[in-house]
């Protein structure tokens, strides 16, 4: 098993909350003179209340009552969860002391802050954070969900990589808050969301909820994390300076300085490439495409892990063929901004398809460092322009 850390949402994934949550935010907004339904409110859950109420009222209800709605449905949540038992997911402490004598250490990662949490672990009679190897909180976070910074702040709380570590959520928001950070998001249909919703949103996969997932945990795990092998951070930076150097080599052929990889997780390397645009002048000719080419026949994403590397964020071209051979993990050094590609791409509904985990900014200002050489000593008219706007805007 190749994963390090799994990190769990709490409210509709441990405990069942969603409902009171949505009946706080209700009569919040009543309590300041809005008519907001409940069904307008569910779809929202799950972010936090920062996004939720502009979301539902707009920019200008935010800056002029917020603060104080989202007071008001602290005090609404208070209230409910003190006259209300919550319950508990099945299975929940027996998930995680499987996970622990797997060696995968447990993180919960909560929009809440510490009031609402404690109101929410009595009501529910359980000691979530007695389970857990850490926790981090809205406090830990500058942006909520679906901003990846809440999940980013769970991996450093585990000192794990994005790429070792997989979360359990309910919401679309939770996807995607894990798809932003590097994170496989598993998810789970106990918040109330159905299926297509969240794996439209970026998740691997869906069980009914903790029990489903503890019965069928070692699947889970490595549909997570495929393969055995360990991609500590020394290995990653390896793999991405020996894409560096292929860059390198088509430098010195002509091309733009832009190097692929395709490795499994253990470190093997399974083909090796650069741009070729200029020598072939075959527009499809990006160094991923090329390296596809070359492994043709010799991978199989599903049960190797497979790892692509690059020197450049992948375009839209490139990663719609990563998710087709079944790549797990994206590693790229440096973002391309003016393609984005990695980020316009929808998650796959084909069972022979998955949307990869991607990480960057791995080493990216040794790739910078290429592209600007190349504009200084060749830098053909056909790719300047295109060069010269991605480093400005990367």
């Amino acid at each position: 098993m190749a994963l390090d850390g799994m990190i769990f949402d709490i409210d509709g994934t441990l405990i069942d909350t969603n409902r009171s949550h949505v009946e706080a935010w209700r009569l919040a907004f009543e309590s300041l003179g809005y008519r907001v339904s409940a069904d307008r409110i569910e779809r929202e859950v799950g972010k936090g209340g920062d996004l939720l109420v502009p979301s539902i009222l707009g920019d200008e209800a935010e800056e002029r009552d917020g603060p104080a709605l989202r007071d008001a449905q602290k005090r609404e949540f208070l209230a409910i969860a003190a006259r209300t038992r919550f319950r508990v997911f099945p299975r929940v402490p027996e998930l995680f002391r499987a996970l622990a004598d797997r060696g995968i250490r447990t993180v919960l990662a909560t929009s809440s802050n510490e009031q609402h949490l404690q109101g929410t672990l009595a009501s529910a009679g359980i000691d979530l954070p007695g389970l857990a190897d850490a926790m981090v909180t809205k406090d830990d976070a500058e942006a909520s969900k679906p901003e990846p910074d809440l999940v980013l702040a769970a991996v450093r709380a585990l000192g794990a990589t994005p790429w070792q570590c997989a979360m359990v959520g309910d919401t679309a928001f939770d996807a995607q808050a894990s798809g932003g950070a590097g994170v496989v998001c598993l998810g789970v249909l106990s918040g109330g969301k159905q299926p297509d919703e969240l794996m439209a949103a970026g998740a691997r996969a869906v069980w009914r909820d903790t029990g489903h997932l503890f019965d069928d945990l070692d699947a889970a795990l490595a549909m997570a994390s495929p393969g055995t092998g360990r991609l500590d951070p020394g290995a990653v930076e390896c793999l991405m300076r020996e894409a560096l150097g292929v860059a390198r080599e088509g430098m010195s052929r002509g091309e733009v300085p832009i190097g692929c990889l395709i490795a499994r997780r253990d470190g093997t390397i399974l083909a090796r490439a650069y741009n070729e645009l200029k020598r072939s002048r075959d527009r499809t000719a990006h160094a991923e495409m090329v390296a596809f080419r070359r492994a043709a026949g010799r991978i199989d994403g599903a049960d190797e892990g497979l790892v692509l590397v690059s020197t450049l964020e992948p375009c839209v071209m490139c990663t719609g063929a990563a998710m087709q051979v079944g790549i797990d993990t994206i590693l790229y050094a440096l973002p391309a901004p003016p393609d984005s590609g990695t980020a316009r791409v929808v998650p796959p509904r084909s069972p022979d398809a998955r949307m990869p985990r991607v990480v960057g900014g791995i080493l990216a200002d040794e790739s910078r460092g290429l592209l600007q050489e190349w504009l200084r000593t060749d830098g053909n008219e056909a790719q300047r322009g295109y060069v010269e706007l991605l480093l400005k805007e990367a």
